[in-house]
């Protein structure tokens, strides 16, 4: 069977799977833990296009889980299923900002590319934050400074509380001389807002809203 979990997905999953494993703690109710167990199931399908027989078969085995350890084999069996993301070098990188002369590459050998819905970095030196992600057969890559707040804030990507920093993309030609510049607030480590992240849907919602017309 071929990998067909990107990470945000199986993020929804564990946080799903977790749910289950609280709810199934505290309800004695035989008919309701069913119902939860149903329920857990349809928000991990709804967010799959197309699945295979094979695939939905896996998926749906979250009916079995009861405790914390049917929720980590549950979870272990799925893991080789998981999509890495499209492992990027050096040059790559470069190509994809061609206008940053001085270009801070984040260390590529320790990126958990399984884990990885969008490869973002920081350059604190320039006080600047890059994102990389793929969006219809191509790469996207977005640039821009980030401020840090000095209180924890939701972040616009990943939706969870967290250390955060006001991120201001670089500003876009609108025409007749106009520039238009947004922002919102990102977790300041983008390797933990992966590992929160469980809708990659946020994160292209993110970028539209920066460069809206």
């Amino acid at each position: 069977m071929q990998a067909f979990i990107r990470n945000d997905q199986y993020n929804n999953i564990k946080e799903q799977v977790q749910q289950l494993v609280n709810s199934s703690a505290v309800v004695k109710d035989i008919d309701v833990i069913y119902g939860l167990r149903s329920l857990a199931e349809d928000k991990i399908m709804k967010r799959f296009e197309e699945l295979s027989r094979d695939e939905a078969e896996m998926l749906g085995r979250i009916r079995d889980v009861q405790d914390e350890i049917d929720a980590e084999l549950f979870l272990a069996q799925l893991r080789p299923s998981i999509k890495p993301f499209p492992i990027l070098t050096e040059q790559q990188l470069k190509k994809l900002f061609p206008k940053v002369k001085q270009l801070h590459l984040p260390k590529l050998e320790e990126v958990d590319w399984e884990k990885t819905s969008y490869l973002g970095w920081n350059d604190n030196g320039q006080q600047a934050k890059y994102m990389v992600a793929p969006h219809e057969k191509e790469m996207i890559a977005i640039r821009g400074t980030i401020t840090p707040s000095s209180q924890p804030g939701i972040c616009a990507i990943c939706n969870k509380l967290e250390s955060v920093g006001l991120f201001m993309a670089d500003s876009i030609s609108r025409g007749q001389g106009t520039y238009v510049k947004r922002g919102n607030y990102v977790c300041r480590d983008s390797a933990k807002c992966n590992r929160n992240l469980t809708d990659i849907n946020r994160f292209y919602s993110f970028i539209s809203h920066l460069y809206a017309s």
